[in-house]
Protein backbone atom coordinates (compact mmCIF):
# COMPACT_ATOMS: atom_id res chain seq x y z
CA UNK A 1 0.00 0.00 0.00
CA UNK A 2 1.29 3.01 -0.99
CA UNK A 3 1.27 6.11 1.29
CA UNK A 4 0.58 9.52 -0.31
CA UNK A 5 0.70 12.84 1.74
CA UNK A 6 -1.65 15.65 0.80
CA UNK A 7 0.33 19.57 1.60
CA UNK A 8 -2.24 22.39 0.61
CA UNK A 9 -2.15 25.63 1.57
CA UNK A 10 -2.17 29.50 -0.37
CA UNK A 11 1.36 28.92 -0.65
CA UNK A 12 1.48 33.09 -0.84
CA UNK A 13 4.58 32.48 -1.45
CA UNK A 14 5.58 28.94 -0.98
CA UNK A 15 8.82 29.10 2.10
CA UNK A 16 11.24 27.17 3.56
CA UNK A 17 9.02 26.68 6.94
CA UNK A 18 6.36 24.89 4.53
CA UNK A 19 9.19 22.45 3.05
CA UNK A 20 11.18 21.83 6.20
CA UNK A 21 7.75 20.56 7.47
CA UNK A 22 6.40 18.51 4.35
CA UNK A 23 10.25 16.60 4.40
CA UNK A 24 10.33 15.75 7.78
CA UNK A 25 6.73 14.40 7.97
CA UNK A 26 7.08 12.73 4.75
CA UNK A 27 10.43 11.49 5.66
CA UNK A 28 9.24 10.33 9.28
CA UNK A 29 5.89 8.58 7.86
CA UNK A 30 8.01 6.84 4.57
CA UNK A 31 5.57 8.38 2.20
CA UNK A 32 6.08 7.29 -1.47
CA UNK A 33 5.09 11.33 -2.84
CA UNK A 34 3.71 14.42 -1.54
CA UNK A 35 1.56 16.56 -3.32
CA UNK A 36 1.87 20.22 -2.71
CA UNK A 37 -1.48 21.49 -3.73
CA UNK A 38 -1.95 25.41 -3.89
CA UNK A 39 -5.51 26.35 -3.46
CA UNK A 40 -7.20 28.54 -5.55
CA UNK A 41 -9.97 30.84 -2.92
CA UNK A 42 -9.80 29.08 0.16
CA UNK A 43 -12.96 30.05 2.03
CA UNK A 44 -11.55 30.79 5.40
CA UNK A 45 -9.23 33.42 3.19
CA UNK A 46 -11.69 34.72 0.24
CA UNK A 47 -11.86 38.26 1.17
CA UNK A 48 -7.62 38.38 1.46
CA UNK A 49 -6.02 39.43 -1.66
CA UNK A 50 -4.18 36.76 -2.96
CA UNK A 51 -1.25 36.27 -5.44
CA UNK A 52 -2.57 34.86 -9.23
CA UNK A 53 -2.89 31.28 -8.61
CA UNK A 54 0.22 31.15 -11.71
CA UNK A 55 2.45 32.69 -9.92
CA UNK A 56 1.83 31.50 -7.07
CA UNK A 57 2.00 28.05 -9.34
CA UNK A 58 5.23 28.55 -10.46
CA UNK A 59 6.46 29.26 -7.03
CA UNK A 60 5.96 26.25 -5.87
CA UNK A 61 6.97 24.23 -8.97
CA UNK A 62 10.53 25.94 -8.64
CA UNK A 63 10.34 25.18 -4.98
CA UNK A 64 9.84 21.45 -5.75
CA UNK A 65 12.16 21.37 -8.65
CA UNK A 66 14.58 18.43 -8.10
CA UNK A 67 12.85 16.86 -5.34
CA UNK A 68 11.53 13.50 -6.26
CA UNK A 69 9.44 13.27 -3.10
CA UNK A 70 7.00 16.36 -4.42
CA UNK A 71 4.61 16.67 -6.74
CA UNK A 72 2.77 19.67 -7.99
CA UNK A 73 -1.02 19.12 -8.60
CA UNK A 74 -2.53 22.43 -9.63
CA UNK A 75 -6.11 20.13 -8.81
CA UNK A 76 -7.58 23.33 -7.19
CA UNK A 77 -6.10 25.90 -9.18
CA UNK A 78 -7.93 24.33 -12.40
CA UNK A 79 -11.38 24.60 -10.56
CA UNK A 80 -13.58 28.11 -10.58
CA UNK A 81 -14.25 29.45 -7.25
CA UNK A 82 -13.41 28.14 -3.56
CA UNK A 83 -11.58 25.56 -2.54
CA UNK A 84 -12.56 22.69 -0.43
CA UNK A 85 -10.20 20.01 0.99
CA UNK A 86 -13.26 17.24 1.17
CA UNK A 87 -13.36 17.93 -2.42
CA UNK A 88 -9.65 17.37 -3.05
CA UNK A 89 -9.09 14.08 -1.07
CA UNK A 90 -12.53 12.76 -3.34
CA UNK A 91 -10.45 13.18 -6.51
CA UNK A 92 -6.96 12.38 -5.02
CA UNK A 93 -8.68 9.06 -3.52
CA UNK A 94 -9.77 8.26 -6.43
CA UNK A 95 -6.32 8.13 -8.32
CA UNK A 96 -4.92 6.58 -5.52
CA UNK A 97 -7.51 3.71 -4.52
CA UNK A 98 -5.22 1.37 -2.77
CA UNK A 99 -3.07 3.69 -0.68
CA UNK A 100 -3.50 5.19 2.40
CA UNK A 101 -3.91 9.51 2.25
CA UNK A 102 -2.25 11.69 5.08
CA UNK A 103 -3.54 15.40 5.37
CA UNK A 104 -0.71 17.24 6.15
CA UNK A 105 -2.05 20.60 8.34
CA UNK A 106 -0.64 23.60 10.19
CA UNK A 107 -1.08 23.86 13.87
CA UNK A 108 -4.15 26.59 13.43
CA UNK A 109 -5.57 24.18 10.55
CA UNK A 110 -5.34 21.02 12.73
CA UNK A 111 -7.21 23.04 15.85
CA UNK A 112 -10.06 24.66 14.11
CA UNK A 113 -10.74 21.48 11.15
CA UNK A 114 -13.74 20.79 13.18
CA UNK A 115 -14.98 23.99 11.36
CA UNK A 116 -14.37 22.79 7.73
CA UNK A 117 -17.00 21.81 4.91
CA UNK A 118 -17.22 17.93 4.99
CA UNK A 119 -14.86 17.54 8.16
CA UNK A 120 -16.05 14.18 8.98
CA UNK A 121 -15.57 12.52 5.10
CA UNK A 122 -12.04 14.60 5.47
CA UNK A 123 -11.36 12.17 8.39
CA UNK A 124 -12.42 9.02 6.79
CA UNK A 125 -10.07 9.95 4.08
CA UNK A 126 -6.95 10.92 5.39
CA UNK A 127 -4.77 10.78 8.78
CA UNK A 128 -4.34 14.09 9.93
CA UNK A 129 -0.96 15.29 10.77
CA UNK A 130 0.56 18.23 12.36
CA UNK A 131 3.60 20.02 14.46
CA UNK A 132 3.17 22.77 16.93
CA UNK A 133 4.31 25.91 15.56
CA UNK A 134 5.51 26.54 19.59
CA UNK A 135 6.04 25.33 23.32
CA UNK A 136 2.58 27.20 23.59
CA UNK A 137 0.76 25.31 21.59
CA UNK A 138 1.18 21.58 22.36
CA UNK A 139 -0.97 21.10 25.33
CA UNK A 140 -3.80 22.48 23.46
CA UNK A 141 -3.01 20.21 19.91
CA UNK A 142 -2.31 17.27 22.43
CA UNK A 143 -6.12 18.07 23.93
CA UNK A 144 -7.51 18.03 20.35
CA UNK A 145 -5.20 15.24 19.69
CA UNK A 146 -7.00 13.23 22.90
CA UNK A 147 -10.51 14.13 21.49
CA UNK A 148 -9.95 13.09 17.97
CA UNK A 149 -8.94 9.93 18.79
CA UNK A 150 -11.80 9.40 21.41
CA UNK A 151 -14.21 9.90 18.20
CA UNK A 152 -12.21 6.99 16.25
CA UNK A 153 -10.32 10.11 13.79
CA UNK A 154 -6.45 8.73 13.10
CA UNK A 155 -4.02 11.32 13.86
CA UNK A 156 -0.41 12.36 14.34
CA UNK A 157 1.32 14.96 15.97
CA UNK A 158 5.30 14.87 14.78
CA UNK A 159 7.65 17.18 17.46
CA UNK A 160 9.39 19.23 14.36
CA UNK A 161 10.99 22.25 15.03
CA UNK A 162 9.50 24.94 13.25
CA UNK A 163 11.59 27.49 11.37
CA UNK A 164 9.68 30.57 12.14
CA UNK A 165 8.97 31.66 9.10
CA UNK A 166 5.88 33.15 7.78
CA UNK A 167 4.47 34.11 4.27
CA UNK A 168 2.97 37.54 5.69
CA UNK A 169 7.01 38.45 7.12
CA UNK A 170 7.92 37.69 3.54
CA UNK A 171 5.35 39.63 2.19
CA UNK A 172 6.19 42.75 4.51
CA UNK A 173 10.25 41.87 4.35
CA UNK A 174 9.62 42.66 0.01
CA UNK A 175 7.66 45.61 0.69
CA UNK A 176 10.30 46.99 3.10
CA UNK A 177 13.19 46.35 -0.09
CA UNK A 178 14.38 43.37 2.62
CA UNK A 179 16.32 40.54 1.13
CA UNK A 180 14.24 36.97 1.24
CA UNK A 181 16.97 34.53 0.36
CA UNK A 182 17.11 33.23 3.52
CA UNK A 183 13.51 32.36 3.70
CA UNK A 184 12.39 30.69 0.47
CA UNK A 185 14.58 28.48 -2.11
CA UNK A 186 16.95 30.89 -4.36
CA UNK A 187 14.87 30.05 -7.71
CA UNK A 188 11.77 31.08 -5.92
CA UNK A 189 13.20 34.69 -4.73
CA UNK A 190 14.78 35.08 -8.23
CA UNK A 191 11.09 34.54 -9.56
CA UNK A 192 9.32 36.85 -6.85
CA UNK A 193 11.65 39.61 -7.88
CA UNK A 194 11.82 39.25 -11.62
CA UNK A 195 7.75 39.61 -11.79
CA UNK A 196 8.06 42.35 -9.17
CA UNK A 197 5.53 40.33 -6.59
CA UNK A 198 3.99 41.83 -3.58
CA UNK A 199 5.07 45.23 -3.81
CA UNK A 200 1.64 46.27 -3.56
CA UNK A 201 0.16 47.54 -0.71
CA UNK A 202 -2.86 45.49 -0.66
CA UNK A 203 -0.85 42.72 0.73
CA UNK A 204 0.67 44.26 3.67
CA UNK A 205 -2.18 43.59 6.36
CA UNK A 206 -3.05 40.28 4.66
CA UNK A 207 -3.02 37.50 7.42
CA UNK A 208 -2.59 34.78 5.02
CA UNK A 209 -0.08 31.80 5.91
Amino acid sequence: MKKIGIFGGTFNPIHNGHLNIAKKIGNSLGLDVIHIIPANVPPHKSYIPIMEGKHRYEMCRLACEGDPLFKLNDIELKKEGRSYTVDTLNEISIDYKYSKLFLILGSDSFLSITNWVGFEEITKLAVLCTTPRDIKEVAQLNKMDQLFKSRGVETIIFDIPVIPISSTLIRKRIQNRMEIHEMVPRNVADYIKINNLYNKIEYEDSNIK
